[in-house]
């Protein structure tokens, strides 16, 4: 089960809780952080399976940008509605009595309590932690600190477990009776791991970006010593591929690009994970940086050349 859970609202800064996860998943393992986006997977039950992630974490995290408080939809406050997901995650966070810590992004502000609903009016005493883009990586840093008391770092084996492993033992002293060689990963002259995804070559994608219009654009990447390096293009426009890493069968990268209004111009940063699947790569792209929020998008890349 994930050990952290990231509570976060879609139309509220969602950029920000893919930089959170990234930084989470370097510090504990892509296996110890749970968000909805990625982690359900297509056809579950969304409520069923949120509710078993949050039967099973050791920490929440609640993500509150500017818009947390006073998103809406059809005129009504998506906090007053009950059956609103975000309500429902911190809810059960609350009574599950387990630590839950509240993230200011961009600027925001704790809500007051006369400013929630009752039943989760709780979360305005617990103390914040500031997230600023200016020292994200030391804000970061701050928090995962914060976070790692609150995950075992070795959890008490099932009594399954423990048969497992002694079956695995006499089953090595076995084979090192017969003479046959057993390595150890890293020792000298052991064959290499095996790689379960290579992303090395020439991908396509059509992309519908959250405002409507669709591109198709280009991967050309290449897998060196287990990082990513390359090109991708947004909005058509070749960008440099940064951070990219592949585990198992996994990827992620950022890339940047421009955003120009006026006379003001502005970074974004692109997160790009993406998942192989049946020969394809099935990504979800989040964009922050912008002057207005953007939805991240899901698409499919199909290779043209390796």
């Amino acid at each position: 089960m994930p050990g952290v859970f990231i509570n976060y609202r879609r139309d509220d800064q969602p950029g920000y809780a893919g930089r959170l996860a990234d930084a989470l998943e370097s510090a504990f393992g892509a296996d110890k952080v749970f968000r909805d986006i990625e982690d359900i997977r297509p056809g579950d039950d969304f409520v069923i399976a949120l509710q078993k992630q949050l039967k099973g974490i050791d920490v929440m995290l609640v993500m509150i940008g500017p818009a947390w408080l006073t998103a809406c939809r059809d005129g009504v406050r998506r906090l007053d509605e009950p059956k609103d997901f975000v309500r429902m995650e911190i809810e059960t966070g609350l009574k599950s009595g387990k630590p839950l810590l509240p993230v200011l992004i961009n600027g925001a502000v704790m809500p007051a309590e006369e400013d929630l609903p009752a039943s989760i009016r709780a979360l305005a005493r617990r103390q914040a932690i500031v997230l600023s883009d200016v020292g994200w990586s030391s804000d970061v840093a701050r928090l995962i600190e914060s976070v790692r008391p609150f995950l075992p770092a070795r959890r008490r084996l099932s009594w399954r477990s423990t048969l497992l492993w002694s079956l695995a033992g006499i089953a090595l002293l076995a084979l090192l009776a017969t003479g046959l060689k057993v390595y150890w990963p890293g020792t000298p002259n052991a064959p290499p791991a095996a790689i379960a995804l290579d992303p090395t070559g020439r991908w396509t994608a059509r992309i519908t970006y959250d405002w409507g219009e669709g591109y198709e654009e280009t991967f050309d990447l290449k897998l060196e010593n287990g990082e990513v390096h390359g090109t991708v293009s947004y909005l058509r426009v070749p960008r440099i591929v940064e951070q990219g890493q592949v585990q198992a069968d996994r990827l992620s990268f950022i890339t940047h690009s421009e955003e120009v209004l006026g006379d003001a111009r502005r970074e974004l940063t692109h997160r790009y994970r993406g998942q192989i699947k049946a020969g394809e790569l099935h990504f979800v792209l989040e964009s922050s940086g912008s002057q207005s929020p953007h939805d991240p998008v899901e698409f499919i890349a199909r290779r043209v050349s390796k």
